[in-house]
């Protein structure tokens, strides 16, 4: 079997725990090394006996976590219910609620936090002859870009483990647009364009994996419980005057971030925004002998559900 025959495929779950049959229709994202780590918990069973000698351990609840990567890029097509990126479920399954503005000619999707109403999806890692199945999945999503490189979207979800089974690859239509790299992305924070390398963004959501006797892996679906939106760039130090990283840090001094469009083309490019940044931390760095405000930050609410918004457009 080779690493490089795999996809991943998803389909939205009616029944929440209840796997969905997959199909061609389901895939279309070109994922990047997909790997499944399969958790089945093993019980020992340790009574006290003449001997030393220990009986086999019992197999208990099986669950799995699934990671992957992908471009961020649009459909290269105007955006509707059955037009939208290919990322799009496996952001709601995150946590994110999906909104359409299907206006002739200006037409978009935007994806905000959502505190309810996050779908969960049965996803399948198809390798080269056999199926992993996760079932009952939500997860975490962590925005990664650096300077002339597309910007990926990491993702980590945790489900039911559904099986291993053998089984034919799947022939999915992927999403064919080229993803736009991350240059002339007009970067600011607080109204100010700093100079960076690189940033990320974590959702950083809490995942619960719901127990329930009733069900043969020992769960039913994860939830997601809480989350911290955070991240970290790297911007050059600059005067107290032009943008002071550490006073702005010691008064906790929030300042919206804008970061995009990212691409020139309509229907795919996007932009990300945020209302009420906040540092958490600002050390001294260098990049090749210049020096670096290295800062992690905090993404804050607003009115609530709007701590971070991805829109394409």
């Amino acid at each position: 079997m080779l690493t490089r025959r795999r996809i991943v495929v998803a389909k939205i779950e009616s029944v929440e725990g209840t796997a969905e049959t997959l199909a061609n229709a389901d895939g279309g994202i070109l994922a990047i090394d997909p790997k499944v780590d399969v958790d089945i918990k093993m019980h020992a069973r340790n009574p006290v006996m003449a001997t030393l000698s220990r009986l086999a351990d019992v197999a208990g609840a099986q669950l799995a976590r699934l990671t992957f990567k992908v471009e961020i890029k649009g459909p290269g097509a105007a955006y509707s219910a059955s037009v939208v990126p290919a990322l799009a479920k496996y952001l709601r399954a995150c946590g994110f609620a999906e909104t359409l503005d299907v206006t002739p000619g200006s037409e978009k999707a935007t994806y905000k936090p959502a505190s309810t109403g996050a779908p969960c999806l049965t996803i399948g890692c198809y390798e080269d002859g056999v199926i992993k199945q996760l079932v009952g999945a939500r997860g975490n999503v962590k925005f990664t870009g650096k300077a002339g490189e597309p910007v990926f979207a990491e993702f980590d979800f945790l489900g039911v483990w559904g099986g291993l089974t053998d089984g034919a690859m799947l022939t999915p239509t992927y999403e064919s647009t080229i993803p736009p790299v991350f240059l002339s992305a007009s970067f600011t924070i607080a109204a100010y364009s700093a100079i960076l390398a690189g940033i990320d963004i974590d959702m950083a959501n809490t995942l619960h994996l719901r127990n329930d006797v009733n069900k043969p892996a020992g769960y039913l679906s994860t939830v997601i419980t809480n989350r911290d939106p955070n991240g970290k760039f790297d911007p050059e130090m600059a005067l107290v005057a032009t943008h002071d990283w550490y006073g702005r840090w010691k008064g906790g001094t929030t300042g919206a971030l804008s970061l995009g469009n990212i691409g020139s083309t309509q229907y795919n490019r996007y932009k990300i925004t945020a209302p009420k940044v906040v540092y958490r931390k600002v050390s001294d760095a260098e990049r090749e002998g210049v020096v670096v405000a290295d800062t992690a930050f905090q993404l804050a609410m607003n009115t609530g559900d709007d701590e971070v918004v991805l829109e394409f457009s």
